[in-house]
């Protein structure tokens, strides 16, 4: 942490690790009013540190050590003794919007499952992951942003259930690198598609079969997340908006590639990601 640290200011600590991140998150938090755009970037800092401690870790244990290190900060932070810059401004947002510790738990708990698990039996264990490492995130994000709403959680549950799912097709070949496989085994069983094809990037019918079920699967929790916003806040969510549709653009980009996930990462520009946020800007001005 000491190589961020900003003077004694733990907002700027946290705005130096955003803007560091190239994240689609940094372009959509610079259009949240002050005190939203605070909170988020605190929100923001956590997430990216959470999974450092797994990525930039040396070995496993020492990964498990800095989680649970993240726990302990979690915990003392929401008892209203944060030791950490990060922990500070979580403080903060916590007490001006309210995010509960469990959220937070969540996402700690998810990126554990990076150090123990190369592989997921079932969609229904690939949902937990992905609620752990995604919908979590989206149901801190609804609390920063939601107008105090709290019948926003099945859109937060299923638009984080959406975008993770379009990072884990858009990652395929990096992560097969990686000896990691998050497609579930049922599937590539279903499809004739070997574990060690994927590994060794082997694209085949097969496969490109295999990933329009995981996209046809994808874009339908796209549906039924822009189905679960009631009414009343279409338009007036723009921060949540621009996160999903990002996402969804992204995906369709992917689709209309027809996957190439094996060979190369497919990104959407930085110019793209703006107007996207500019556009939900506009329509949250008008609403």
């Amino acid at each position: 942490m000491n190589s961020l640290a900003v003077g004694n200011d733990p907002f700027a600590y946290c705005r130096a690790v955003l803007e560091r991140s190239g994240s689609s998150f940094h372009t959509a938090i610079k259009f949240l009013p002050a005190a939203q755009r605070r909170a988020m970037t605190a929100f923001y800092a956590f997430c990216r540190a959470v999974d450092d401690a797994v990525d930039d870790a040396p070995d496993r244990e020492t990964a498990r050590r800095e989680l649970a290190r993240w726990h302990r900060r979690v915990e003392q932070a929401f008892a209203g003794a944060p030791t950490d810059p990060i922990g500070i401004e979580l403080f903060r947002a916590h007490e001006h919007f309210g995010i509960r510790r469990e959220q937070l738990d969540l996402i700690v708990e998810g990126c554990s499952y990076d150090l123990e698990l190369t592989r997921y039996a079932t969609f229904a264990d690939l949902y937990e992951y992905c609620y752990r490492v995604a919908s979590a995130v989206g149901l801190v994000v609804v609390a920063l942003t939601g107008r105090g709403r709290t019948d926003l959680e099945n859109y937060a549950e299923f638009t984080g259930i959406a975008v993770q799912l379009t990072n884990i097709i858009r990652d395929i070949g990096e992560d097969g690198r990686n000896g990691r496989i998050y497609l579930p085994v049922e599937d590539l069983r279903a499809f004739g598609v070997a574990e060690a094809d994927i590994l060794a990037r082997r694209d085949s019918e097969n496969f490109r079969r295999l990933v329009e079920f995981e996209a046809a699967r994808t874009r339908e929790f796209y549906r039924i997340a822009e189905a679960a916003l009631p009414r009343d806040l279409r338009g007036r969510l723009p921060f949540a908006e621009t996160v999903r549709e990002t996402y969804l653009t992204l995906q369709n980009e992917l689709d209309r590639a027809r996957y190439p996930v094996l060979e190369r990462k497919v990104k959407l520009s930085k110019a793209r990601k703006v107007a996207i946020a500019a556009k939900h800007l506009a329509f949250s001005a008008i609403g």
